[in-house]
């Protein structure tokens, strides 16, 4: 992720996150000076913050993951932040990051049936701000070993991300669980990791976006307790 491209994403989060505490004057103005939080909202500030520094945090060592492998399991629906947001800063930082995703019913149903399905090469996402997108990835569940990667991540999704609790992605969970694969799960990526048995597995799980900077931090200092995947 380029410093331009964190600090889009940062004032969209002031946008989406922190618009709640800007108040307009009777001029239609945003008032910034005569805010006085305290307590849970001074909190959640505070976190905001945190995690606009954490967006803008120049990449100081490009090689730090080099050789590391993490694959990212997504489906359409995905959320935005949780899905790029961590994609970009850890390939910054010399990781090789694979987005996969479960084969759609579709695609499934029309195998040996003669139907011609075009290839799909994108998943739907879905932004903070309601925003609909689309991402790319970089294969199929099934054509993956959790064995070929250091940790498994699954972003939260937005829609109803039912594609995470296909049989072939539980599947594929539960082989990285047998194969000793750390697992970091964001938001309602969780109850996917409940549905596979797998919840009290979990290296690390976080429900919102604030919890992003240290989601991060202890991937990449799991990642560095041991060498990477040859």
């Amino acid at each position: 992720m380029t410093r331009s491209g964190r600090l889009l994403v940062a004032v969209g989060l002031s946008v989406v996150l922190g618009g709640a505490y800007a108040k307009p004057n009777d001029t239609t103005e945003i008032e910034t000076a005569a805010i006085d939080p305290s307590g849970e909202e001074a909190a959640t500030m505070s976190a905001h913050a945190a995690l606009v520094r954490f967006l803008l945090q120049p990449v100081e060592d490009p090689n730090e993951l080099r050789g590391y492998r993490v694959a990212i399991l997504a489906a359409d629906g995905v959320d935005g932040f949780d899905l790029q947001v961590p994609r970009l800063f850890l390939a910054e930082r010399g990781a090789t990051v694979n987005v996969i995703v479960p084969r759609s019913r579709q695609i499934l149903q029309a195998t040996g049936s003669g139907a011609v399905i075009k290839a799909k090469t994108q998943i739907a996402v879905l932004q903070p701000s309601g925003d609909e997108d689309t991402a790319s990835f970089d294969r199929f569940v099934d054509q993956v070993r959790p064995e070929d990667y250091d940790v498994i991540y699954l972003p939260g999704h937005l829609g109803d991300g039912g594609g995470l609790t296909e049989a072939s992605s539980l599947a594929f969970l539960q082989a990285a669980v047998r194969a000793g694969k750390p697992i970091f799960a964001a938001g309602n990526s969780s109850d996917a990791l409940n549905k596979a048995g797998l919840l009290d597995r979990t290296a690390y799980a976080s429900r919102d976006p604030f919890g992003m900077p240290a989601l991060v931090d202890t991937l990449i200092a799991t990642l560095l307790t041991k060498p990477a995947v040859q």
